[in-house]
């Protein structure tokens, strides 16, 4: 993955992002760097994969937001993402929602800086 400086971000929010958000967000600035929504392990892991991951090369700076918990599955979705061709992969540790919280992703995540470090790890060593 490439070290990126970012000036502008336009911040990962769920219902939110989806592709059509990203393409109007592109429009109004060229270099602003975008995030998918969050995405779980779980709807990589047994979903369809396509759906959830493709992009108009036009979104690129492009970061994927990833939800979940399992250092394995993480890494997992890290390596999907970068085949993808994401510029930076993201773990999601600061989404307050109750939806979010039930997964044990998001904020709550950040009770266990062991596991989190365990996440990263994992998700840098794969990527």
């Amino acid at each position: 993955m490439n070290n990126l400086s970012h000036r502008l971000c336009v911040a990962p929010m769920m219902d939110w992002t989806d592709r059509h958000c990203r393409f109007f967000l592109r429009l109004v600035s060229p270099r602003a760097f975008l995030y998918t929504e969050m995405v779980t392990t779980g709807a990589l892991v047994h979903g369809d994969v396509a759906h959830h991951l493709d992009f108009d090369p036009g979104e690129h700076p492009l970061a994927l937001q990833l939800g979940g918990s399992d250092p394995q599955a993480l890494a997992h979705c890290a390596r999907l993402g970068e085949a993808w061709g994401y510029d930076e992969i993201n773990l999601n540790v600061g989404c307050p929602s109750e939806r979010v919280q039930t997964g044990s992703f998001g904020a709550c995540l950040m009770a266990d800086p062991a596991l989190v470090a365990d996440c990263v790890k994992a998700m840098r060593d794969a990527v």
